[in-house]
């Protein structure tokens, strides 16, 4: 259901990729990201109340931390959106370097993001396989970097 939800969330099949993931919360409450997957999926629906509360029951810290840090962000909450990534950058910067890139790309600082994609190159984050078809990181499919990277990490433009 986890990965059901991933491929619909993708595919921009927000009902049916939540409807997943609230199958895989109930199979499996405590497994990590599903949560902040789910609020994703809620915050692309414009549902910013729903997205913060799911957000804030993500059992894992890292990915608790970047869903907060989207949806304070994409709900007008700068400060809190500010005070959240700075923490992720505290708690986790080489563990969370792709999630805190993420985070960058919906923000729309192009700089940071990309400065964090190096570094979870450097580190050989598994996030980066999933970059290709991350819709929060759409913001970047324009930058001449975005291609250059993915070919980089042998993913084709």
């Amino acid at each position: 259901y986890i990965t059901l939800g991933l491929m619909l969330y993708r595919a921009g099949r927000f009902p049916e990729s939540e409807e997943a993931f609230r199958v895989a919360i109930e199979l499996s409450p405590q497994r990590a990201n599903t949560r902040a997957y789910l609020a994703f999926v809620l915050l692309a629906q414009g549902r910013a109340d729903e997205a913060l509360a799911a957000a804030l029951e993500e059992p894992e810290r890292w990915f608790r931390l970047e869903a907060l840090a989207v949806v304070h962000y994409v709900a007008g909450r700068r400060k809190e959106a500010d005070d959240t990534l700075r923490e992720l950058i505290e708690a986790g910067a080489d563990p969370a370097a792709y999630q805190i890139a993420s985070v960058y790309a919906v923000r729309q600082e192009p700089d940071s993001a990309f400065e964090w994609f190096e570094r979870a190159y450097r580190l050989r984050d598994t996030g980066l396989a999933e970059m290709k078809s991350n819709p929060r990181l759409r913001p970047l499919h324009g930058d001449p970097r975005w291609p250059e990277f993915l070919a980089k990490v042998g993913l084709p433009a």
